[in-house]
């Protein structure tokens, strides 16, 4: 065998055993762990990656990099990168599952991004006769 088909061999086999994960995966893994500042590093490291990514994976990306801001208290960064999930989430909520809406949506309302909802409330100023 010669040395390239050696080679060619050993990093088909590497592929397969790593499981072809994308790099900006390790950082939502580290996210899940509550590991965010390495949760955020993984993420930088593969932002280079992100212009290659399908929307789907961009619009993940977007999601943990941002919730990975927001819990290091980076609200400024989060949001950028919140907004892009949120667009996503707009026009195509199938591409998160469940548990990732319902982060989206409540780190969207922690910054108070949710429209219509006061401190106290959608209502809070409902009974007073000059409005807000």
């Amino acid at each position: 065998m010669s040395p390239l088909r050696a080679f060619v061999a050993c990093a088909a086999l590497c592929a397969f055993v790593s499981g072809c994960r994308s790099s900006w995966e390790l950082g939502r893994d580290h996210y899940k762990d509550a590991r965010y500042p390495d949760a955020l590093a993984e993420l930088a490291d593969a932002e280079a990656e992100y212009p290659e990514l399908c929307r789907e994976e961009r619009a993940h990306y977007a999601l943990y990099r941002g919730l990975s801001y927001l819990a290091v208290g980076d609200a400024v960064r989060a949001d950028g990168w919140l907004s892009i999930a949120k667009r996503e989430l707009d026009t195509h909520p199938e591409t998160f599952d469940p548990e990732e809406r319902g982060r989206l949506i409540t780190a969207w309302q922690s910054m108070g991004r949710m429209p219509g909802v006061g401190a106290y409330g959608q209502s809070w100023f409902a009974g007073s006769p000059t409005g807000p």
